[in-house]
C-alpha cells in the first residue's frame, strides 16, 4: 500500500473494527527489532532473532533468568508502529538501537539532570524524539520479537537497559493467540510495581536535548 498523501481525496471503501483490540494490543507491546543484541547470561551479546526460550539472559534486578518465549510479529513500519531509532553514542550505545515505540528504557541518574527528583527513571522511546539523534524509523515492514519472563524484566539491548514484554490488560489480547500451544503454563499477568515508580512521562521531558540530558546524567 502506498503511503497517503497531504492534500489528496481518497474514498473511503471500508472499515474493518474487528481487530482493533488486537492492533492496539500489537502497539502496547513492547519490542525489539531484528538484529538488536541482547545481553546474556556470560555477558556475551546474541541477536534477538537467535534466541531461544531457555537461554539465560542478564537481568538489572533478578541476575540470570531464563528466557521464558520469544514472540515474533512483522508489521508495516507506519504511523504508531514505526519503529524508534536511537543513533549509536545517544544514550552511550554503541550501535543504533531500533525499537517498538513505547518500549520503557531505564536510566539511572547519577546527577539528576531531569529535574525529576529521583535517580532512577524510565522512559518511553518515543518520548525521546527530537528529529535527530532519535527519530521515527518509517517506511517497509519491520520485525518485531517479543522477549517474555516469568516476571517483568530490565535487561540489556545495544548496552542500554529496556524492558521486556510485559503481559498485562492492554497486550493480552495480542501475546493469548501466538502464545497458545507454544509455552506450557502461560504466566499471568505480571506486577510492574517495582518499575512503575521511576516512569516519567513526556511531560516532564524537553524533547529537544532529553536524551542528551540522559546520556550526561547516566555518565555523571
Amino acid at each position: 500500500m502506498n503511503r497517503l498523501l497531504p492534500r489528496r481525496d481518497y474514498q473511503l471503501v471500508g472499515i474493518d473494527t474487528s481487530t482493533a483490540h488486537l492492533r492496539f494490543a500489537q502497539s502496547a507491546c513492547v519490542s525489539f527489532t531484528r538484529g538488536t543484541r541482547i545481553t546474556l547470561a556470560t555477558g556475551a551479546q546474541r541477536p534477538v532473532e537467535g534466541l531461544r526460550p531457555g537461554d539465560r539472559v542478564l537481568t538489572r534486578d533478578d541476575g540470570v533468568q531464563p528466557l521464558r518465549w520469544i514472540g515474533r510479529s512483522t508489521l508495516r513500519a507506519e504511523g504508531d508502529l514505526a519503529p524508534i531509532r536511537i543513533a549509536a553514542g545517544t544514550l552511550n550505545n554503541v550501535r543504533d538501537l531500533l525499537l517498538s515505540p513505547g518500549h520503557g528504557l531505564f536510566v539511572y541518574q547519577r546527577s539528576d539532570r531531569l529535574g525529576v527528583g529521583r535517580a532512577e527513571v524510565l522512559v518511553r522511546a518515543r518520548d525521546l524524539v527530537n528529529g535527530s539523534t532519535v527519530v521515527r524509523s518509517k517506511g517497509g515492514f519491520v520485525d518485531y520479537f517479543q522477549l517474555l519472563f516469568d516476571r517483568h524484566q530490565i535487561i540489556f539491548a545495544e548496552g542500554i537497559a529496556a524492558e521486556s514484554t510485559l503481559i498485562d490488560l492492554h497486550t493480552s489480547p495480542a501475546l493469548q493467540g501466538v502464545m497458545e500451544g507454544r509455552i506450557d503454563d502461560p504466566p499471568p499477568f505480571h506486577d510492574r510495581a517495582r518499575h512503575t515508580g521511576a516512569e516519567i512521562g513526556a511531560g516532564l521531558l524537553d524533547r529537544r536535548n532529553a536524551a542528551d540530558q540522559l546520556r550526561r546524567a547516566s555518565t555523571g
